[in-house]
């Protein structure tokens, strides 16, 4: 051990502490590592792990504070502790890539090419054989903010900081040290999330999570999404999972309504809004709801045609969208935190639904499912059919009822979210500000001084080498993915039993389960004494909306949040000019197709129930995207009855 080493370490005992317990000095570690950079450039690094994240300091000869970098913990998912393997090339050349040597030599660039893991394992050890070398590896994994430059947009890149420890004379004794930090890092990880998503005993460990997958949502890539996305993610933060295929329409509806959902913590759509809103009416449909939807999360990976809650979420908490929008869902799936939601319940005349997005009436429902046609386009289709529509435009003659929401209702939004930032970022920033010509080239948006901080080592040893390969791209041709063990796949080519059961149960089944309405029959008339108002008259249409967003690019209701008890209903009036009418449907993108005031021919109330009686035998109703039997309907909502995973 070197002495430089031996000032800095802290004691080696590490155990679980009591949730909610004083954080105990034992899971803030530090240490001193080295690394070099190109032109034979030698540094010297403080590391130190603690409640913030992981904060490296390069120190100057004297001992002073030169630069400092910060991986935010909120940014980090896992990290993963092994031994390097001995591959073939290595074995030739009688070199091991993890020992100290020339960067030029055949064994270091074999190293850069492939030697560092893309993917962790439950296991926080990976006994990898290298003779000859005693080191251990601490792979860290994390998804900062970056820019490329200040006029693109912000997007998640995945980072891998690597720490090696060579310190003492055996592997046993690196790994162990190694391990220590590991099981620091998991500490610190595991006390940001909520209780429902962890097992709080001796050895902290995350709970399971249940996927559902729609093979067919969008344009049938669902399948190869996850598995080359959303499942290397999964595997880093070693979080363990169930994949259940769907095989026909209705089947999440299905298991949701009848299987015991104990195990999971978190049901995960993996498609489009419509798997997400089977996911919820199954939940609703079951007996002991009141129980089940406070103790289960739930959570959506877009992959579907039109993706409005995945948008709206990430645009509530301010996260990139567009860049990587499937990384970002899944970064929020693992992120252990949640937020109420609200649901709408909606009575048809002949059964009842709940409802996590819209309703639609007339012009918008129209583009969405006329244009199944032509899904093969993907999320381009609602465009051409929106321009077709237009040309042919239809009017709808109903009478609708609603009932506004109570000033001081309305009033109540969450506070505004800020955008989470990393430190990294922040400091190039300030140096670009600086017009820092030096800084302009960085394709990494990282500080220069800091390109290979990433690859660190506990050792003096006179020969330092870089790490350039610990930058790699989550689509890199060189990850490897890990299964996290225990993970399982389902289908129903094994489960026919179940399949036959719960079809009969769903077509048997009466819908006396969920939220009782506190709304008349819809055969009833409403209560004058209560407050309802009601436009009547030719409509281009009627969409009511709860959440920002109804698809990747349609701000349909800037003012929405997941949990305000409120309801936005819009109306478009017959006799709107089509110039007009264009200028609305062009304006959705941006959120500014909303007039300031209501006027003759648009009008946004902010309700908490209404109701919907078409005067015409013939039109489309939509709810949440899927389309229901015509007829009279009332919906009414249901603040935040659900919870829905939110980034951190």
């Amino acid at each position: 051990m070197n002495e430089s080493y031996e000032k800095s370490s802290t004691s080696t005992a590490c155990s679980t502490p009591v949730a909610g317990a004083a954080l105990p000095e034992r899971y803030d570690v530090s240490d001193t590592f080295y690394t070099s950079q190109r032109k034979g450039r030698k540094y010297v690094f403080r590391v130190r792990l603690d409640i913030n994240g992981f904060t490296l300091q390069r120190e100057s000869p004297s001992g002073t504070i030169v630069k400092e970098q910060t991986v935010k913990l909120c940014d980090i998912v896992g990290a993963r502790c092994m031994r390097l393997k001995k591959t073939r090339r290595l074995a030739v050349a009688s070199a091991c890539a993890c020992s100290a040597g020339n960067p030029n030599s055949p064994a270091a660039s074999v190293n850069r090419s492939g030697a560092t893991p893309s993917k962790c394992s439950t296991a926080s050890k990976e006994d990898y054989t290298c003779d000859g070398d005693v080191s251990a590896y601490l792979y860290v994994f994390a998804y900062v903010l970056k820019k490329k430059s200040l006029r693109s947009e912000f997007h998640r890149e995945r980072t891998v900081l690597t720490l090696r420890f060579r310190s003492f004379d055996t592997f046993e004794d690196n790994m162990r040290e190694a391990d220590r930090w590991y099981r620091a890092l998991r500490w610190q990880l595991h006390r940001t999330l909520e209780s429902i998503f962890v097992v709080r005993n001796e050895e902290d460990r995350r709970r399971r999570i249940l996927v559902m997958l729609n093979p067919k949502s969008g344009s049938g890539n669902a399948r190869e999404v996850f598995n080359m996305h959303v499942t290397p993610v999964l595997n880093e933060a070693e979080v363990p999972y169930d994949l259940y295929v769907t095989k026909h329409s209705n089947f999440a509806i299905e298991f949701m309504s009848t299987r015991c959902l104990d195990a999971w913590c978190c049901v995960v759509a993996v498609g489009g809004d419509g798997l997400f809103h089977e996911i919820v009416n199954g939940l609703l449909q079951r007996e002991d709801w009141a129980k089940v939807l406070p103790s289960i999360a739930l959570g959506i990976i877009p992959c579907g045609s039109g993706n409005g809650l995945a948008r709206s979420i990430a645009h509530g908490y301010n996260e990139p969208y567009f860049s990587k929008p499937v990384l970002g869902a899944a970064l929020t799936v693992i992120s252990g935190c949640s937020s109420p939601m609200d649901v709408v319940r909606v009575q048809l005349q002949n059964r009842s639904l709940y409802s996590f997005l819209s309703i639609g009436w007339g012009f918008i429902s129209d583009v969405d499912i006329e244009s199944e046609r032509i899904r093969v386009l993907g999320y381009q289709r609602f465009t051409i059919w929106t321009l077709y529509r237009l040309a042919n435009l239809r009017t709808y003659n109903g009478k609708i009822s609603y009932l506004l929401t109570e000033p001081e209702e309305n009033a109540q939004h969450t506070p505004e979210l800020k955008m989470q930032t990393s430190r990294s970022c922040n400091i190039h920033i300030d140096k670009l500000s600086n017009n820092n010509p030096s800084f302009h080239h960085s394709t990494e948006y990282l500080p220069q001084e800091f390109a290979d901080v990433i690859s660190l080592e506990t050792s003096i040893n006179q020969s330092f080498r870089s790490r350039c390969d610990s930058w790699l791209s989550g689509g890199s041709r060189r990850s490897y993915y890990y299964s996290v063990s225990e993970s399982i796949y389902h289908s129903l080519a094994d489960e026919s039993d179940f399949a036959a059961q719960a079809a009969i149960s769903l077509e048997n089944r009466q819908q006396n389960f969920g939220p009782t309405s506190s709304l008349p029959e819809l055969d009833e008339p409403l209560p004058e004494d209560e407050g309802w108002l009601v436009e009547e008259g030719e409509f281009i249409m009627m969409h009511a909306v709860y959440q920002t967003h109804l698809g990747i690019d349609c701000h349909f209701a800037p003012k929405a949040q997941m949990n305000d008890g409120t309801i936005y209903l819009i109306l478009i009036r017959g006799g709107i000019s089509r110039p007009q009418l264009l200028s609305f449907l062009y304006n959705m993108s941006t959120g500014t197709h909303l007039p300031e005031v209501n006027n003759e021919y648009v009008k946004v109330l902010p309700v908490r129930a209404f109701r919907l009686e078409p005067h015409d035998n013939h039109g489309i109703i939509t709810i949440d995207g899927e389309r229901v039997e015509f007829g009279p309907l009332q919906a009414e909502v249901l603040p935040g009855i659900a919870r829905v995973m939110v980034p951190k």
